[in-house]
């Protein structure tokens, strides 16, 4: 057995190197590692054929996990902009992040950054780990001045967001309520579909959603669900261009935006 009664060196090398080939899945959580802890990890059980001289070493023994490097100051899960997969951080499933965990321990005061595997792409899909998390803004549709910031997984459904509205703004569980999409200063669009993901929905960063709450005489404040109609071709490019203007791990343009060359034609032409 290795420190604090880990596994043998040999075993936590063998079991972490299979893990790490895990093929991504929708819907799995996948951890973020800081490569700073995770390199000093690798010298300490020789994880690397060519790097074994200082296994098992106690002067490079990795000490509780660490990914403070990643944080924004004084956020527990805010991550800092424009970090880069392998060199800031490396990604684990959920098995490999817990024997991890129970072989060293979390640092104290620090939570897991835990991460969805999500598909992306317009015409070709792929699986991809959702490293940056959407940041919608949320308001009352009779305080729109009053906005709360939160963070959601393009994997989240419209139901657990009006959850999370409700619960930010008091609303009683009894009263009801609609959620409207807020595109520019009148223009409103009903998110009428619970089931419906972040994604399906095609909110962007830094999407403004309002909640509506029923008056007691039964009408809605905004008036019958009939919003201003948006082509969804129209629709699709004012989240690809809002969500590439806002995203803070957007270093360069993806092949999406190319591929959608002939939209901008269409949007300019119609």
């Amino acid at each position: 057995m290795a420190e604090g009664g880990a596994a043998d060196l040999e075993t936590q090398r063998t079991d972490v190197a299979a893990l790490l080939k895990t093929a991504l899945r929708k819907g799995d959580t996948w951890y973020l590692v800081d490569s700073r802890w995770f390199k000093q990890w690798k010298k300490y059980v020789g994880f690397d054929s060519w790097d074994k001289y200082q296994m098992g070493d106690q002067n490079v023994y990795p000490g509780p996990i660490d990914n403070s490097g990643l944080l924004k100051d004084g956020d527990s899960q805010s991550l800092k902009e424009h970090l880069i997969d392998e060199l800031d951080y490396i990604l684990l499933p959920t098995e490999g992040w817990n024997r991890l965990v129970s072989w060293y321990t979390l640092m104290d005061g620090q939570e897991p950054i835990a991460r969805k595997v999500v598909e992306q792409g317009m015409f070709v899909k792929h699986c991809k780990v959702e490293v940056y998390l959407t940041e919608l803004k949320l308001c009352e549709n009779g305080n729109m001045n009053n906005v709360v910031t939160r963070r959601f997984s393009k994997a989240d459904t419209i139901d657990t967001i009006e959850k999370e509205i409700r619960k930010i703004f008091n609303i009683p569980g009894e009263k009801e309520t609609r959620l409207w999409n807020k595109y520019m200063s009148n223009t409103f669009e009903p998110l009428n579909k619970p089931d419906s993901t972040i994604q399906d929905a095609g909110l962007y960063q830094g999407q403004v959603l309002v909640i509506e709450q029923k008056n007691e005489d039964g009408t809605w404040p905004r008036g019958p669900s009939t919003p201003k109609y948006f082509h969804p071709l129209i629709k699709s490019l004012w989240s690809l261009l809002f969500s590439r203007l806002n995203s803070p791990s957007s270093l360069s343009l993806s092949t999406e935006v190319t591929c959608c060359n002939p939209l901008i034609t269409f949007v300019a032409s119609h």
